[in-house]
Formats: structure tokens, sequence, C-alpha cells
């Protein structure tokens, strides 16, 4: 049913989750929930390799926290 695997990775170029079927690539500051990892993530990069006929997806996510709660106390 996707159209595009891609792998989510941390800052740190560590593998969160591999081989995750979309039907569009997420952009740079949206958010996407991993339900592997029951949380939300905010897109930092999208880094596309593109190798002969093979093209690889790789997004650079952080884990997202809701500051708003903070502002209420």
């Amino acid at each position: 049913m996707g159209k595009y695997r891609i792998s989510y990775l941390n800052e740190k170029w560590e593998l969160l989750a591999n081989d995750v079927l979309v039907q569009s690539t997420p952009r740079t500051h949206e958010l996407v929930y991993l339900t592997k990892l029951e949380k939300y993530f905010r897109v930092v990069n999208v880094v596309y390799r593109i190798h002969k006929n093979k093209q690889n997806i790789n997004v650079i996510i952080e884990e997202y926290l809701d500051d708003y709660a903070l502002l209420e106390k």
C-alpha cells in the first residue's frame, strides 16, 4: 500500500525504524508518529540517496516535546 520505503534515524544517525512504508515523504518540521516507539517526532532533515536505479530515503528526526505544557505552569 505504501509508495516509498524510508528509514528513520535520530540526530546521531542511529537507526530507529527501517523500511517503513509511507504514501509521501515527510517534510522538514512536520511531526511523525512512530507506533513502534509510541512517540511523536519532529523531522529535522530528509536525505535522499540515489544510486543507479535505487533510491534510499533517510529521515532524520528528533523527539518532539510538548513545550506548551511548560508555559502553563
